[in-house]
This record gives C-alpha cells, sequence and structure tokens, in this order.
C-alpha cells in the first residue's frame, strides 16, 4: 500500500503511529543493563499495558500500525530487546523516511525492522545513516515545518547531523545542531513542543543554548522541574496528539497538574511501568508516521506562573 507520511510539526493532529510489542523472551534476559534496560520486564504486566496504550490511541482515531514480529524468528532475539523504543529508529520526513543508526551495538540490528516495515507500508525510505555517523530520530525535533532541531552528543554525532542535515537540505528544511541533554539519551527527553509557539523544557539539563534559540524565536517556555515524577516514572515522555493535547504517563499526578495549569489536555493516561523498565516511556515507544496540518491557535501561556521545585 502507498502510505501518506505529512509530517514537519511535533504538534499538529496525530493520525499514524508505529508499536512494536516484544515477545515473552523480553522477560529472560539475565543481567537487564547489558542490553540498556534499568531492570528486568514481565511479558505479561507489559503486555496488558501495551493493550491499553493501542486501545488509548484508537479511542482518539489514532491508525496504530506495528512491526509484523511473523517476520521475526523466534530464534533471533538479537536486536529485539529495544525495538519497543521505535522514536529512535527512525525520522520521518514530507518526502520519506531517514532510517537512524544506532549509537549502540545492542540496537544496530533494529534499523533492518524498521526500515522492512516502512518499505512494506509503502513509505520511500530517502537515505539509511552510514557507518561512522551515528543518528537517533528522538534528538531531532521540528521547530516548525522548515526548521528542524538536532540534538548531538552521546547518541547523536556530528557526522550524523551533517548527514541529517544534507538531506533535509533537499526539501528547503533547515536543520540546526545543539548539544544534547548530558542527563537524559536523547533531546525528546528534555524537550517537547506543545503548540506553534509553547514548549516543556528540562530547563535544568538542556544548554542555556536551547533556551536562547526558543526565545528568539518566539516559543514561549514552560519550565518543568526534575521531581520524581519526570526523572523516574518518565513523566516528561508524553506523546502530543494534536495542539496543547497530549497522552501521558499514568500515576504522574503532580506533573499533570502543571500541565492543565497551562492549558494543556491530557487526553488519556497509560500505565507505562515495563517501558521504565526498559530505559524508555510512551513516547519513545510511539515511532511517528503522519500528522495532520491545521490551523494553529493563537493560545499563549501565562509563562509567569511560577513552579516550585
Amino acid at each position: 500500500m502507498m502510505f501518506a507520511h505529512t509530517i514537519g510539526s511535533e504538534y499538529k493532529p496525530l493520525k499514524a503511529v508505529l508499536l512494536y510489542k516484544p515477545g515473552p523472551f523480553i522477560e529472560n534476559i539475565d543481567i537487564p543493563r547489558e542490553v540498556l534496560h534499568l531492570g528486568s520486564i514481565s511479558y505479561s504486566v507489559l503486555t496488558r499495558e501495551y493493550a491499553e496504550m493501542v486501545n488509548a490511541y484508537k479511542k482518539l482515531k489514532i491508525k496504530t500500525y506495528f512491526i509484523n514480529a511473523d517476520k521475526i524468528s523466534n530464534d533471533d532475539n538479537h536486536g529485539l530487546f529495544n525495538l519497543m523504543f521505535i522514536r529512535d529508529l527512525f525520522l520521518m520526513t514530507p518526502s520519506g523516511a531517514i532510517i537512524s543508526r544506532m549509537f549502540s551495538k545492542v540496537r544496530r540490528a533494529e534499523e533492518g525492522y524498521a526500515k522492512m516495515t516502512l518499505s512494506g507500508m509503502g513509505v520511500r525510505i530517502r537515505r539509511i545513516v552510514r557507518a561512522g555517523a551515528t543518528f537517533e530520530g528522538a534528538d531531532a525535533l521540528w521547530l516548525r515545518d522548515r526548521l528542524m532541531m538536532v540534538g548531538v552528543g552521546k547518541r547523536t554525532n556530528i557526522n550524523g547531523f551533517r548527514e541529517i542535515k544534507e538531506e533535509l537540505k533537499k526539501d528547503n528544511i533547515e536543520c540546526l545542531s545543539f548539544p544534547a541533554p548530558q542527563a537524559t539519551l536523547h533531546l525528546l527527553g528534555a524537550l517537547q513542543f506543545v503548540d506553534s509557539a509553547l514548549a516543556l523544557v528540562r530547563v535544568d539539563l538542556v544548554d542555556v543554548g536551547i533556551l536562547n534559540f526558543l526565545k528568539q524565536n518566539k516559543i514561549k517556555i514552560i519550565s518543568i522541574p526534575e521531581n520524581a515524577e519526570v526523572r523516574k516514572k518518565q513523566a516528561m515522555n508524553f506523546v502530543v496528539i494534536a495542539p496543547r493535547k497530549i497522552v501521558m504517563p499514568a500515576d504522574c499526578p503532580k506533573t499533570r497538574r502543571i500541565y492543565e495549569r497551562f492549558g494543556i489536555k491530557i487526553a488519556a493516561e497509560v500505565k507505562i511501568t515495563q517501558l521504565v523498565n526498559g530505559g524508555g516511556g510512551l513516547a519513545c515507544a510511539t515511532g511517528i508516521l503522519t500528522r495532520k496540518p491545521e490551523a494553529t491557535h493563537s493560545w499563549h501561556p501565562n509563562i509567569n506562573n511560577k513552579i516550585s521545585k
């Protein structure tokens, strides 16, 4: 089938996502840290939580597509331990997908599964990041449809950034690099755009150059405090499904109140305890396939409303 992949935004109405639910092998890892997990994962609990996630997306009329596990041998678990964190594996652009090259050797096989699935859906594969360069999709954020921010650091190196910049230049899209936060795996872990002029930022973690750049571009900043919900429950690892409307992790009441205080609607809350054990969150597990263009809103937050840590 041919797949329409209109994209170029972090906040316009979300229409389709790509997911992968691991099989029972996921709970048979002797040393979780060796495969980048923070702790052991329960397959039965993970299955329930994935069902909740899929149901939430379906209720919101977001199409869910899956990496076809039937094409993955039951004996081939190499490269599958983190395949559930699909956001890292590709960057969707207005004219096709760029396939990542993962920093960790543990994750190198995942790229092929993403390419296989996207190609089968009719998505044009416009570039595969080459050896010597590393790039992970969660380091790339659309500021607007002709301007992308890329975090360069632990997971995406300067060569990876140059490849993304070169490829996007073909679409007349400007690509700018910024230091990736040291305390998060990707830029997405510390910065989320929820409207055309509104960003949620873990200001204690991002480089001051990012804050200055957002201000120069008239982006209002909501400062998110470094509390236990953000650090341990991935409360900032949410999925924007429309301007000022998100699906967020469950059991984060303090952070939910912050979001609601600034006019952000919580469309659904999803339990992600096992994704957290794997070292990621809801946004990490959601590959963004397509968003629908929509007129932006004129609402602006009261950024003088201070939040205590």
